[in-house]
């Protein structure tokens, strides 16, 4: 099979990993963002349309060196754009659950939380009459017992 495009098959020999792909793609991009410079340029400096003999030329130069070059400028930018991302995801999330908090899910939790200790409370309230009315003093064995530990 002929090499259709021989920048492309360098770039993709180096796919190892899952994911990799990915790199492979974004790599060829910069080889092909840098080779429309380079056409530009020369069109600019010619006045003219670039001899084919120098886009061999510009294809020669792209040997391992210029392939690991793209190869790091690719994953470098995979890697800022995750990062990136994870940061505007976190801040979303942090926006949201303010949000979600100042929309009335703080205060009804609070409101939640302010009825449960009322309950609680009267609940106690009840214990201690209803022991009172048995015969039970709670506070006065309480009395006597930190008495018992004073040595009063």
């Amino acid at each position: 099979m002929a090499e259709y495009n021989p920048i492309f098959e360098k770039i993709f020999d180096r796919v190892g990993e899952p994911g990799d792909e990915i790199i492979a793609y974004i790599a060829y991009g910069l080889y092909k963002q840098r080779k429309r410079d380079f056409l530009i340029s020369r069109r600019k400096e010619l006045g003219g349309p670039v001899p084919q003999e120098e886009l061999e030329i510009f294809h020669r130069t792209y040997d391992d060196g210029q392939i690991q070059l793209v190869w790091d400028a690719a994953n470098e930018s995979l890697a800022t754009f995750a990062v990136n991302y994870a940061d505007e995801e976190k801040k979303t999330a942090v926006r949201e659950a303010l949000s979600d908090a100042l929309k009335g899910r703080f205060w009804k939790q609070v409101g939640m939380t302010a009825a449960a200790n009322f309950v609680f409370a009267v609940g106690i309230i009840a214990i201690y009459f209803m022991l009172r009315f048995i015969g039970f003093d709670l506070l006065d064995r309480l009395r006597a017992l930190d008495r018992m530990f004073q040595g009063g």
